[in-house]
């Protein structure tokens, strides 16, 4: 890909979904973004980047709003991955309108001058790093909820999910040829967040027959994460493509493994037992009514239900109740686990 092979993709977009005169092209001709936030760089993004960017801001807070009423057709005590698809959605939104306003950036001598790219510095958004290290952990979350892998494995993967995201920024804002020894930092933090996704945790999908779900969505966000690294070497690494075309590239990888992912989450939640993976929720809050007061667990015990079964302390414990039954099968509780 050229150094102008970003601006020749925009064009063309433009050219065959809008011409002149139509509703289209009068909102590129309407943004005003970079006539208010100046270029800050020698290799800025321009009015057509701007505009890009633009659109898919307008997408996922297009699909937040979807999310939102789907959530409030949904049982309080089944919401988990409603939450936390609004908050992929939403993290993103903010962080293009950033971008698509030319804020959250910085100027940063580039190692190499690419033909086209000659100018010294190139415009780096660090606001899109920090997009990435709050979107990616809340992603590995919901990938391992569906597991009932315990918290210890939860909180490393995603350290490494975060660290992945913090050694790109670190690479990017360095100036000198040490900015690859950070992305090579980068990979390696990637190699061990996908190590623990399908090695670790899929074993535990398949305990608790989720596998046939967890997997493919593993996979799929896997993919889309390794193909970051090779924007980055594009664009803040290798400054080969301008930064249209880095918007382009990113605005792709984030509409599929944010956008569509968030979607493939509320599916989810129409598939998965809450309850045996420990994550139903009560309908009057996270502590049961009268939890702590004398004599609780004695009336708990004391309950109305079929002997042996639990069914009355699970009407009156939600969770707590079912798990107290004991899922039979090894690795029952997350209490037992010892990954």
């Amino acid at each position: 890909m050229n150094a102008d092979g970003g601006d020749d993709v925009l064009l063309t977009l433009r050219s065959l979904l809008a011409g002149d005169g139509s509703p289209v092209a009068n909102i590129y001709a309407r943004n005003t973004a970079l006539d208010t936030n100046r270029p800050i760089a020698d290799n800025n993004i321009t009015a057509n980047g701007s505009s890009w960017m633009w659109a898919v801001t307008a997408l996922h807070a297009f699909l937040f709003i979807c999310v939102l009423g789907l959530m409030m057709k949904t049982k309080h005590r089944q919401r988990v991955y409603h939450y936390l698809a609004l908050a992929i959605l939403l993290v993103p939104t903010i962080a293009y309108f950033t971008m698509a306003s030319n804020l959250g950036g910085t100027p940063v001598p580039v190692e190499f001058r690419q033909r086209g790219l000659t100018e010294r510095s190139r415009q780096i958004f660090w606001v899109r790093f920090v997009e990435w290290t709050i979107t990616w952990s809340l992603i590995t979350l919901a990938l391992l909820l569906m597991t009932a892998v315990g918290w210890s494995t939860i909180i490393w993967t995603i350290g490494l999910s975060i660290l992945y995201a913090v050694m790109l920024l670190v690479g990017a804002l360095t100036q000198s040829s040490y900015k690859w020894g950070y992305f090579v930092f980068a990979l390696l933090a990637y190699f061990l967040l996908a190590y623990q996704l399908l090695h670790v945790a899929r074993p535990w999908a398949r305990r608790y027959e989720t596998s046939r779900y967890y997997f493919p969505a593993a996979a799929y966000i896997l993919f889309f994460w390794l193909l970051y690294p090779i924007s980055w070497g594009l664009s803040e690494g290798g400054n080969v493509i301008t930064n249209d075309g880095e918007c382009v590239f990113y605005g792709v990888l984030d509409i599929f493994s944010k956008g569509l992912f968030a979607l493939g989450l509320v599916y989810l939640a129409r598939k998965l037992d809450f309850k045996r993976l420990g994550l139903w929720m009560h309908d009057h809050g996270r502590i049961s009514p009268g939890y702590g007061e004398t004599g609780y667990h004695e009336k708990m015990r004391a309950a109305p239900g079929v002997a042996g079964t639990g069914a009355g302390r699970e009407s009156s414990l939600g969770n707590e109740g079912y798990e107290s039954r004991g899922v039979t099968g090894l690795g029952a509780t997350r209490a037992e686990e010892t990954v």
